[in-house]
């Protein structure tokens, strides 16, 4: 049994002392199996996809240029040793070959540059996805939650980092919250009085 299980476990117990058994109604649900079976999550991993090979795509244009690139600068060093040429000639290609080897470190980068930005905008794209399908699925729960008058909904399931917790309703009724805050928050005027 895993700890969020156990610790699920530990607020129905909780829960149970206090608003009574007779009350307590609980559910779960499969939440690996609904991102499965959820048409939007199919959607989602599609679009994620087409912009990965959209990304796959303009990063072999520009391997292509930057191999491009490279041979010329190979060519020019090349010629910059050819014994046949002249030395002001040999000069030359070697001046040549170094602007192109500059050029090449420098498209290095903009591909590194490039590569970085792309992975950072297809997390970014995935985690709003993300965001945006646990924002559905809970409101579904809740939908479902309050027709069958249930009092708790746990997550079974291991995808509970995709933006959905270990208890995915609660009667607002079960809320403690206020009581907590209580307890912690009695002695803040003692506390506020002592500091100097």
């Amino acid at each position: 049994m895993n700890k969020r299980m156990m610790v699920g476990l530990a607020v129905v117990g909780l829960v149970t002392g206090i608003a009574g058994a007779a009350d307590l109604k609980i559910a779960v649900v499969d939440t690996a199996r609904i991102l499965k079976e959820y048409y939007k999550t199919e959607l989602a991993e599609a679009h994620i996809q087409q912009q990965l090979d959209d990304f796959t795509a303009e990063r072999d244009k520009l391997m292509a240029q930057h191999k491009k690139l490279k041979q010329e600068f190979e060519a020019l060093r090349s010629e910059a040793q050819n014994k046949a040429l002249t030395e002001e000639a040999r000069e030359k290609k070697k001046e040549l070959a170094e602007e192109k080897l500059t050029n090449v470190i420098e498209f290095e980068n903009t591909i590194r540059d490039k590569a970085a930005s792309r992975k950072k905008e297809l997390e970014g794209e995935g985690r709003k996805i993300q965001g945006e399908l646990a924002k559905s699925i809970k409101a579904a729960i809740t939908i479902c939650s309050q027709k069958g008058n249930f009092t708790l909904v746990l997550a079974d399931g291991g995808l509970l980092g995709n933006g959905l917790e270990s208890v995915l309703y609660a009667d607002p009724k079960m809320d403690i919250t206020d009581d907590v805050l209580k307890i912690l928050n009695a002695d803040k005027t003692a506390a506020k009085e002592s500091t100097p």
